[in-house]
């Protein structure tokens, strides 16, 4: 995933990059690097999962 497909993700599931750091289980400052220089393989796994998702399903877990 490149940086501008890990913001595009992040603007289709309605997050921040502070609440993408926490639904991702990483910090601030590595979520804002994902936005530099790309995601980990996981967090790129995990956003491509919750894109996958049906839209109740995504909201539901990520408001968990």
């Amino acid at each position: 995933m490149t940086p501008d497909q890990y913001r595009t993700a992040l603007q289709q599931l309605g997050l921040s990059q502070v609440a993408a750091g926490r639904v991702l289980g990483v910090s601030q400052k590595t979520a804002h690097n994902y936005a530099i220089s790309g995601p980990s393989g996981p967090a790129a796994l995990a956003l491509s999962l919750l894109l996958s998702m049906p839209a109740g399903d995504r909201q539901a877990w990520l408001e968990r």
